[in-house]
């Protein structure tokens, strides 16, 4: 397994919102080190509302890694926060359309433009969006 500073690199764009590039696979290992990474890296730096995950060098992700991505955007909604993808794989886009995650959070085809959606008004949740996630 790849340590937290080779496996995810946080970057702050501005003072609302973060790049978050993923490297490798989110699976077991990664459910804790991801949600943890992105809380303490969020805990002291309350302005921040927006994330942007960067999967352009992410190989796979399995049902682990999935609970990890709905636990990131429980944990921003916490906070009145949003998350964006970027760079999603095509087969791992239709992974995340056949569990919804796509309903949750953007899929965008770059950073620039996910930070962009990011920054447009929230359009409202599904009423039970939190109840169908899996964390």
């Amino acid at each position: 397994m790849q340590d937290s500073l080779t496996k995810f690199q946080i970057r702050e764009v501005d003072s609302t919102s973060l790049v978050l590039t993923c490297h490798g696979g989110l699976s077991w290992e990664d459910r804790e080190l991801l949600a943890g990474e992105v809380q303490r890296y969020l805990e002291p730096r309350s302005s921040i509302t927006g994330l942007v995950l960067d999967m352009a060098k992410v190989e796979f992700v399995n049902s682990a890694g999935l609970g990890a991505l709905f636990q990131v955007i429980r944990r921003l909604r916490e906070r009145d926060g949003r998350l964006a993808f970027a760079n999603v794989p095509p087969m791992i886009a239709r992974v995340f359309n056949a569990v919804g995650l796509d309903q949750l959070a953007p899929i965008e085809p770059d950073v620039e433009t996910a930070l962009e959606s990011l920054r447009r008004a929230p359009e409202a949740a599904p009423a039970n969006a939190d109840e169908d996630s899996p964390c």
